[in-house]
């Protein structure tokens, strides 16, 4: 079975994005391992009604992380202890060889992180430029291992304005794990209770998640099997 890697900056980015196709992975067979580069103890929300203030969040996201991985099948967590809203800021020799080390660790056959600038969230996009330069490091040796960013729909075309290549939209079915997502979610308390299509009728709330994840495979061997990140 493969090893599947998520790259990203705050605790939850590996749900909401991706969260059905880790699940879906990992009930594959496959080992699902985060690297999550905060805890989040910036973020804007603290529950509701309140659960944290500003000096407890990123302890209380932190283990909100660990239990949504454990719905998701995550089988390793990493945790890079960067400063939330500062990744922009860590030195890029550092964060590439911590990620690096990472990779030759646990020697993933598929790398998922975020897009720079695509992603929106300047910590979104210093991680997975810090990622995108660690994996191509690791592809030398490694030339096997495919690199993916994540997508917010079927837009291949945004991806080919930017100098990383965009090889091909890969779409994934997650209907049948849209429950291991839901639970996921509601891990993350702080950050999706005012959300009321999460909460409430638990089976209404999983009919309403969306049913495909998107991915662009930016570096590595085409895919053989459409609708999948592994061959």
């Amino acid at each position: 079975m493969a090893t599947v890697m998520g790259v990203f900056a705050h605790p939850d980015d590996e749900t909401f994005i991706a969260g059905g196709t880790f699940a879906r992975l990992a009930a594959e067979g496959h080992r699902v391992v985060i690297a999550c580069a905060t805890r989040g103890e910036m973020g804007r929300r603290l529950g509701v009604p309140l659960r944290a203030t500003r000096e407890s969040l990123g302890a209380l996201r932190e283990q909100e992380l660990r239990e949504a991985c454990a719905e998701l099948g995550v089988r390793r967590l990493v945790l890079l202890g960067y400063r939330d809203k500062e990744v922009e800021m860590v030195p890029e020799d550092e964060g590439v060889s911590r990620l690096a080390s990472l990779f030759a660790e646990e020697r993933p056959n598929a790398i998922i992180t975020f897009h720079d600038p695509l992603g929106g969230h300047p910590d979104h996009a210093a991680i997975g430029r810090l990622a995108t330069a660690a994996f191509g490091r690791y592809h030398r040796t490694h030339p096997e291992a495919r690199l993916f960013y994540l997508a917010w729909g079927d837009d291949l075309a945004a991806f080919r304005r930017y100098p990383q290549p965009a090889k091909a939209l890969v779409e994934v079915d997650v209907r049948a794990y849209r429950r291991q997502k839901l639970l996921a979610f509601r891990a993350h308390r702080t950050q999706s209770e005012l959300d009321g299509s999460i909460w409430g009728n638990e089976e209404k709330a999983v009919h309403r998640m969306r049913h495909r994840e998107y991915f662009v495979l930016s570096q590595g061997p085409s895919l053989r099997c459409p609708g999948t990140l592994i061959d």
